[in-house]
């Protein structure tokens, strides 16, 4: 993020913290909803980017899905808030709970911060993960690389994160984000993989499948010049 941008950010942050407690107390699902989009429409728009989806009749008449998405830069979460067309939760590291820019978002979104280094504290938040999407028409994205990549290469997978969602029906849809590491670029696109049904299906198994969908879905964009 260049210094100009930082300071715009950082600029502009009491204000959406104040718009995001006036929200949480009113306890408004759809107000939440529509603040969350806002915060990925103002953090991309201000920078002049643009968000192309391919792919959406993959996730769009879903009842509810889990996205699985490659992570290659912190624009990432802004990126499939705007891209995405409903509320999502994020499975996300536990520092972005404490984070000046993320904490709020992250309390209004309800999402699920995850401790990489106490895996049994982790084991505790996947659980709830899977309740909620059991028990409520909650939507989740999750960056299974458990960190950025910095680059086109994905890292790989957690396989422990793809044992937990086996224990739901909810589709998965394998999500890629096409070169968001390229500070430069002004227009991502958000590619969205046939839906995988996880149910019964081994862990190992529902990771290896998941990534060589998001795999293939970079490999055809990049055979096409995009």
């Amino acid at each position: 993020m260049s210094n100009f941008y930082m300071a715009i950010t950082f600029l502009a942050l009491p204000y959406y913290i104040w718009r995001t407690k006036r929200i949480l107390k009113k306890q408004d699902d759809e107000l939440a909803y529509k603040e969350s989009k806002k915060w990925g429409d103002d953090f991309l728009g201000v920078r002049g980017k643009k968000i192309i989806n391919r792919n959406e009749e993959n996730y769009i008449n879903l009842d509810q899905c889990v996205f699985v998405s490659n992570h290659q830069s912190h624009n990432d979460i802004f990126i499939l808030l705007k891209a995405i067309d409903r509320p999502i939760r994020f499975i996300a590291k536990k520092e972005l709970f404490t984070s000046k820019i993320f904490r709020h978002f992250m309390k209004l979104s309800k999402s699920y911060p995850l401790d990489r280094e106490d895996p049994r504290e982790s084991m505790k938040v996947l659980k709830e993960v899977v309740n909620d999407l059991n028990t409520s028409n909650a939507n989740v994205a999750v960056f299974p690389e458990g960190t950025r990549s910095r680059g086109r290469d994905m890292l790989e997978f957690k396989a422990g994160l793809f044992s937990m969602l086996s224990r739901t029906e909810v589709p998965i849809i394998p999500t890629y984000i096409h070169n968001s590491y390229n500070s430069n670029l002004k227009t991502y696109i958000v590619s969205y993989g046939e839906p995988i049904y996880p149910k019964g299906m081994k862990g190992q198994a529902l990771c290896d499948l998941a990534k060589d969908r998001i795999q293939t879905m970079q490999n055809d964009l990049e055979k096409s010049g995009s």
